[in-house]
């Protein structure tokens, strides 16, 4: 009896804190207990003080303003990022919003290295005087870069840049590089249409409801955001006719269907119009920060230009040529002794493939080069870039 009564009172014992038990586990669950908690290491401090990796960030990274998305001011510059930047580089592409505020925000825009523009706007802001005087003093040109074609996408009911007369065309945004162009060649070739002024998405949408006839698209091509437009679409690219009116400020272009087939018969090309889009900056004091920062982007761009015209980059790199000059504006300093010199990259070997003997150093205190002399060295170089040239 008596050890039974002993096995009871320890179940008993047991048993009760039971309840307790269960009612603590609901309140850690629910949170309201906390639970002791494992401290978390600290992480390892930067040896490096703070003000050390705000100089090194800063010291050699160039910003250039480009485009929008989809735009091949914006493609160009991301391929000037991915090909140069490295320990001693850092090129940062800013999305831009065309080329007339680009040379605006080169101009004024804190923190702005570089612009990529159209020689046409660079003309327009000179002759109206709206940036100020001497503008061709205040800017120099790094390069000429490709040819900008403009588009002209229509719909099925448009056949001819005639019949768009009183119809509603837009002209992209206000006070952008298309809304000038596309104002000066309409005036030019004479046809008086109804100008709206909406973002290029926008506009193709409504030109694919029937609510504006065409919309004017000035960029490299392939431009992205042509390649949205199905074949349903219903759309073309129209004819611009290169007549003597425009002879002055354009050049002659074309359109393929290779390259558009949503938008051109397929085997069949457009003619058109084309500007040429040029790398600016400012005309930085010579013993400044931003002049040695771009004196670094040109050697390095310069340097390993032949690596941007390989596969994957944009196609239209193919169409620059470093040496050609741009009239009535002056080359950024470092990019002109660049190529008067025509120096090897730092990389290049003595005794390298590379024709040496045309160096800088060799070439100290002689007369510039002839013009004829200067591209068949250029075209030597790219050889030697692309591994190409013969011994």
């Amino acid at each position: 009896m008596r050890f039974w009564r002993r096995i009871q009172i320890r179940s008993q014992s047991l048993v009760r804190p039971l309840p307790i038990l269960f009612a603590v586990m609901s309140l850690l669950l629910s949170g309201t207990i906390s639970r002791p908690q494992t401290p978390i290491p600290a992480l390892a401090r930067p040896s490096v003080p703070e003000s050390q990796w705000k100089a090194k960030l800063n010291a050699n990274t160039v910003s250039i303003v480009a485009g929008g998305p989809g735009e091949t001011y914006l493609d160009i510059t991301n391929d000037l990022a991915v090909v140069l930047n490295d320990d001693n580089l850092r090129v940062v592409p800013i999305v831009g919003m065309g080329g007339a505020q680009n040379i605006r925000d080169v101009l004024y825009l804190r923190g702005v290295d570089a612009g990529i523009t159209s020689s046409h706007m660079l003309r327009y802001f000179a002759s109206t005087g709206e940036l100020g005087t001497d503008l061709n003093q205040r800017l120099t040109y790094i390069t000429r870069l490709f040819q900008e074609e403009v588009h002209i996408v229509a719909g099925p009911a448009i056949e001819k840049l005639e019949d768009l007369g009183g119809k509603s065309v837009n002209f992209s945004e206000p006070g952008s590089s298309a809304q000038v162009t596309a104002r000066e060649v309409f005036g030019l070739l004479s046809i008086a249409v109804a100008e709206v002024n909406l973002s290029q998405a926008d506009a193709i949408a409504k030109l694919r409801t029937g609510e504006i006839a065409a919309t004017v698209i000035i960029s490299g091509k392939p431009t992205e955001m042509l390649s949205r437009i199905s074949h349903g679409d219903n759309l073309h690219l129209l004819e611009v006719p290169y007549t003597r009116s425009l002879q002055n400020n354009y050049v002659p272009a074309q359109l393929e269907s290779t390259i558009y087939p949503n938008l051109i018969t397929d085997g069949q090309s457009v003619q058109t119009i084309a500007v040429d889009a040029v790398l600016i900056t400012n005309n930085w004091f010579p013993a400044g920060e931003r002049y040695r920062r771009i004196a670094t982007f040109v050697d390095s761009f310069f340097s390993r230009f032949g690596e941007l015209r390989k596969p994957p980059r944009h196609p239209k790199w193919q169409e620059v040529n470093l040496s050609a000059e741009l009239p009535g504006w002056q080359r950024f300093a470092e990019a002109q002794n660049w190529l008067d010199g025509a120096e090897p990259p730092k990389t290049a070997r003595k005794n390298d493939r590379f024709d040496e003997p045309q160096s800088r150093k060799q070439s100290k205190g002689d007369s510039a080069l002839p013009d004829a002399e200067k591209q068949r060295f250029f075209q030597k170089f790219l050889e030697w870039s692309a591994g190409t040239v013969k011994k």
